[in-house]
């Protein structure tokens, strides 16, 4: 019996220093304490301005907006399982 493996899913723009430098500032910004949502504001006005023909700043801004997309992915997980906690705790108190 084998086993198949695959190639890891990896953005065809990972190489790119500009779609990097992108995850990088969005990271950063994060880190240094702007809110998910005033990086999920930046992230949309980024993506809505018009940069068609200006390659390295169309990949910064996928850059960007791909690291909030996962920054908003991690804190909906986080809310959501800080809730599933408070919500066993509410049912094993009131059982107790």
């Amino acid at each position: 019996m084998s086993l198949m493996t695959t190639a890891p899913a990896v953005s065809p723009f990972a190489n790119d220093p500009f779609y990097s430098m992108g995850i990088a500032d969005a990271y950063d910004e994060h880190q240094a304490g702007e809110s998910v949502d005033t990086l999920k504001q930046r992230a949309a006005d980024m993506l809505e301005a018009d940069t068609r023909g200006q390659i390295p700043a169309e990949l910064y801004r996928i850059g960007y907006a791909t690291a909030i997309a996962g920054l908003l992915n991690f804190h909906i997980a986080t809310v959501n399982a800080q809730a599933d906690v408070a919500h066993d705790d509410h049912h094993e108190r009131r059982a107790a």
